[in-house]
C-alpha cells in the first residue's frame, strides 16, 4: 500500500515552506517520512517545485491539473499510486500518529474513503482513498469545484470520529496541522 505526502501548497500564511519547519532536528516532511516508512511500501511525495524536495530521495510527482488545490494533488496521487488504496496526509501535520493510521486502515473494505472527524470537521489531508475516487474526483476538478469533499457523496466514505476513541486526545494531535508563524513558535516553545 502507498502514502503520499501533499507539499503542493503555497505556505503564505506561514511565510516559508511547512514541509521544512523543524521539529527537533528534523524537518516535518522528515518525520513524516520516516514514519510512514514503518506501514507502507512506497511513499511519493505530491510537489509542484521537484527540485525543492529532491535531497529526499523519495519521488515526486507533479500535479495533472495545475492550480486546483489538495484536490488536484489526491487526483495525481491516486492516477500515479501502483496500490488500489493511498493514504494522503498533508506536510504540515507534524505528530502523526502511526496508531490512527492503522486504526483508518482497519475500515478499508468495502470503502472508497476513509477519513478522520475531529471536533472541527472531517480531516480530509489524513485520509485513505480509493482509485474509485479518480473519476468522482475528475468530475469536480473539470467544474473547478476544488473543496476536497465535494465528490464524497458519489463514493463509499467511512467517517471514523476521533472523540468515541479511547485514544481520541493522542490521535487528535495526529491530525493537527500548522498554519502560521505564531502556532510554529508556539510549538517551539513546548
Amino acid at each position: 500500500m502507498n502514502a503520499v505526502i501533499l507539499a503542493g501548497g503555497k505556505s503564505s500564511r506561514m511565510g516559508s515552506n511547512k514541509a521544512f519547519l523543524k521539529l527537533e532536528s528534523k524537518t516535518f516532511i522528515e518525520h513524516q517520512i520516516d514514519l510512514l516508512r514503518e506501514i507502507f511500501n512506497e511513499i511519493t511525495i505530491s510537489a509542484n517545485t521537484p527540485s525543492e524536495y529532491k535531497h529526499l530521495n523519495i519521488p515526486i510527482i507533479k500535479d495533472i491539473y495545475l492550480n486546483k488545490g489538495p484536490l488536484g494533488g489526491i487526483y495525481t496521487s491516486l492516477i500515479n499510486s501502483s496500490s488500489f488504496y493511498t493514504f494522503v496526509l498533508a506536510c504540515d501535520m507534524p505528530f502523526v500518529e502511526i496508531d490512527l493510521i492503522k486504526h483508518l486502515k482497519s475500515f478499508l473494505e468495502g470503502h472508497d474513503v476513509v477519513v478522520p472527524q475531529s471536533n472541527k470537521g472531517l480531516e480530509p489531508l489524513h485520509a485513505f482513498y480509493s482509485k474509485n475516487c479518480i473519476a468522482p474526483i475528475k468530475r469536480e476538478l473539470d467544474n473547478n469545484n476544488l473543496r476536497i469533499i465535494s465528490f464524497f457523496p458519489q463514493v463509499n466514505v467511512k467517517v471514523v470520529k476521533l472523540d468515541s476513541l479511547d485514544s481520541s486526545d493522542k490521535f487528535k494531535n495526529s491530525i493537527k496541522n500548522l498554519n502560521t508563524s505564531e502556532e510554529y513558535d508556539s510549538l517551539k516553545k513546548k
